[in-house]
């Protein structure tokens, strides 16, 4: 147990063994967070599901407060978010890699041809022949794009490799801190003008 912040949990990462929290974020097209969560599950899998429906009810509050009609129309995700359930679940339509693109080669002999959907794994496989396609991996090609400087801007220019404060919320409060922080230095930078009421 961890006597300064009982709540962390120890995780692994690329770098070894951290005591932490594993931080999740959902990113818009325009590169805007609409999610922004601390969580003390260490792997990403079950955090698909809560985090799309969180993007999707901060879209419908972005529309009702500003009266326009956007929505989501295809969630990006990398190969630690798949699974079955995750390909299945509701919602709005996905993308998520099945696997690094050379272990998807070497499953799926003749490259370019479907595999035979069977009944086990219906979605997975329905998503493997569709990353198949050439323009739905170039849609795919643009998750790293959107979220990685994301990612990359939070942890080393606003600090967030380490929590300044210990305990869950604390560190989910401060997680969403620097996500409304980047959200307005962004629309600053961008040159947003708010429209009258």
């Amino acid at each position: 147990m961890n006597q300064t912040d009982p709540q962390s949990k120890i995780m692994k990462t690329r770098q070894g063994w951290v005591q932490g929290y594993n931080c999740q974020i959902a990113v818009s097209a325009d590169g805007l967070i609409l999610v922004a969560q601390a969580t003390t599950q260490a792997t990403d899998n079950a955090q698909f599901i809560p985090i799309m429906t969180k993007a999707v009810e901060a879209v419908d509050l972005i529309n009702t407060t500003t009266g326009q009609s956007r929505q989501i129309r295809t969630v990006l995700a990398d190969a630690g978010y798949y699974s079955e359930a995750n390909l299945a679940a509701p919602g709005p339509d996905r993308i998520i890699a099945a696997g690094k693109a050379h272990n998807i080669t070497a499953n799926n002999p003749g490259t370019g041809k479907p595999r035979p959907i069977n009944e086990r794994n219906t979605a997975s496989t329905a998503m493997i022949n569709r990353l198949s396609d050439p323009d739905t991996a170039t849609l795919y090609k643009r998750r790293s794009a959107l979220i990685e400087p994301i990612n990359a801007h939070l942890k080393d220019r606003r600090g967030l490799r380490v929590f300044a404060r210990r305990g869950q919320p604390a560190a989910h409060s401060e997680l969403r801190f620097a996500a409304a922080i980047t959200n307005l230095m962004r629309l600053r930078n961008t040159g947003y003008q708010p429209q009258p009421a």
